[in-house]
């Protein structure tokens, strides 16, 4: 028996909590609190002269706030009355005025009412068929109130060109300047004192800037990382044997993503501000870094494509030395080109959402929005498209090449394909060819998921996959040094180089001994010579 009643209790508990849950289809800013509205026997309730039915209330323990942050309260009754007409949102009472106690201070609202409004409640809607229309908007809408934020600020298009808004009939608003829309929940409207009179204009919450949790994480891999990339541009600048165009281009890249990496170190571990002219510097010297990186990829990728399409006895009418200028020109200047480009717009009077952000709100691209395709992973995404496009085809070259080698190897052939063969056998067989495959594959797939991972988005639930390409694309330095380095063939050829070094000390040594005793020699037979006389 005492369990019978306790089980209904538990039922009885779990049906009055789901009573007072949210309002099933009405999210929270299409709702208004009822708790000084009338109430009927039925359940439903009396908000400014409109009926909200009992289905459309429900009781609310907490209030949202800028981005859906949500603020616990005392529980309170709230209704959905957006479904019955639509709203518009005030930051208090439409004749009450907005303060501050000073200017850090949150904004408040007066709790003694102006006996009529200061401003004209009169203005330009925006409807759904896109005609603009005057609306009475203390008539024609419900008004909905709250301070959205701490810290807000108003738009002043009176001042700011970029302060320009637009209203919509739902009650959304549209920042001009940077074209970005707020839902009722992220922005409130209230009257402006201007030299013109009080005119009503919304006001805006600062996007504070969340530093991803993985962001501190990839730092220190990419500190640890980056003095690899040094080392290995060391050893292929100090090691002969490997002198040829494709070490040359494959240090310039190497050179470009080390300095580029120690750059973004910098500004990760930067924990004060830094000057506005400081840190465009080093944004804009960091972006020209990290596009060289494509570029030179890219140029990797079609030069080895160029010797294979040359194999079948062409001769290259450039020498190595001006492919080399030529490829410097393309892969150092595109970038200083773009970094110009990207420079001059962000000084120019561009939204702001067609601006790069280097320099004023970042150090580095901002993220936040579709800016950073437009200047770096749009150009940086064609690059790897293009780069994919010269990987298949020269896979179906080498394809070609070795159908060739096994029809040679069962028949006979004249003087002159023979030479041909083995020229493609050695190609086939060289370091470049294997080489280019591997850059490929390491650098071309985690750039491409590191551009996927923008393009989605940090909040996506494929966050955890695109935070292990971070980890991934931030340890670059060491997955090179591991590819490149330590493989037999080079480090025999370090071997080889420093015994020559250790070699050619030892003769300088025992060169210098003997000259040092064949002076002190004759120097003592002087010395003798001169006590004789």
């Amino acid at each position: 028996m005492t369990t019978r009643i306790c089980q209904l209790l538990i039922v009885a508990a779990i049906l009055y909590q789901s009573s007072l849950a949210d309002i099933p289809n009405c999210v929270f800013e299409d709702t208004v609190a009822l708790t000084d509205s009338t109430k009927f026997a039925n359940g439903s309730y009396l908000y400014e002269g409109l009926v909200v039915p009992a289905h459309l209330t429900g009781e609310y323990d907490y209030i949202e706030l800028f981005e859906g942050e949500r603020k616990p309260v005392e529980r309170h009754v709230r209704g959905c009355v957006c479904k019955i007409k639509q709203c518009v949102k005030f930051c208090c009472h439409p004749r009450a005025d907005m303060y501050q106690t000073s200017a850090d201070a949150t904004p408040q609202c007066e709790e003694v009412l102006n006996e009529e409004l200061k401003y004209s409640p009169l203005l330009n809607v925006t409807l759904r068929n896109s005609s603009r229309v005057v609306m009475h908007l203390l008539d024609e809408f419900v008004v909905q109130q709250g301070i959205p934020c701490e810290g807000g600020y108003m738009l002043m298009p009176h001042v700011y060109e970029d302060d320009q808004w637009e209203l919509f009939e739902n009650g959304t608003l549209l920042r001009v300047g940077d074209a970005k829309y707020y839902s009722r929940r992220d922005y409130c409207l209230q009257a402006y004192n201007t030299s013109e009179g009080f005119v009503l204009n919304p006001m805006n919450c600062p996007v504070v800037y969340k530093e991803p949790t993985t962001l501190m994480l990839n730092t220190i891999i990419m500190l640890i990382s980056a003095p690899f990339l040094y080392v290995t541009i060391l050893i292929y600048w100090l090691i002969p044997e490997l002198w040829n165009l494709h070490t040359k281009c494959l240090i310039c890249y190497l050179l470009s993503l080390a300095i580029g990496t120690t750059l973004i170190v910098v500004v990760n571990m930067q924990r004060s501000d830094l000057e506005n002219f400081a840190c465009a510097i080093i944004g804009f010297v960091t972006y020209f870094f990290l596009t060289a990186v494509f570029f030179w990829l890219n140029v990797i990728c079609f030069d080895l494509w160029q010797n294979f399409r040359i194999t079948q006895g062409a001769v290259l009418n450039l020498t190595q030395r001006k492919r080399f200028l030529y490829y410097s020109l393309y892969a150092w200047g595109m970038p200083a080109l773009m970094t110009i480009i990207t420079a001059s717009l962000q000084s120019s009077n561009l939204p702001p959402g067609l601006k790069s952000g280097i320099g004023d709100t970042h150090c580095w691209l901002k993220i936040d929005d579709w800016s950073a395709m437009i200047y770096f992973y749009g150009p940086c995404l064609l690059l790897i498209i293009f780069n994919i496009g010269i990987f298949f085809l020269t896979a179906n070259k080498i394809y070609e090449i070795r159908k060739e080698l096994q029809h040679f190897s069962r028949g006979d052939c004249s003087q002159r394909h023979l030479r041909s063969q083995q020229n493609n056998k050695n190609l086939l067989k060289s370091f470049s060819v294997w080489l280019f495959f591997r850059m490929f594959i390491v650098m071309g797939i985690g750039w491409l998921l590191e551009i996927i991972s923008y393009m989605v988005g940090n909040n996506s639930k494929y966050a955890l996959l695109f935070a292990f390409t971070d980890v991934y694309n931030a340890s670059q330095g060491l997955i090179i040094f591991i590819l490149l380095v330590v493989k037999k063939k080079v480090l025999l050829l370090i071997k080889k180089r420093f015994t020559k070094m250790d070699n050619t000390l030892q003769l300088s040594t025992r060169r210098f001994t003997k000259s040092s005793t064949s002076a002190m020699e004759l120097s003592n037979a002087e010395s003798r010579w001169k006590l004789r006389n």
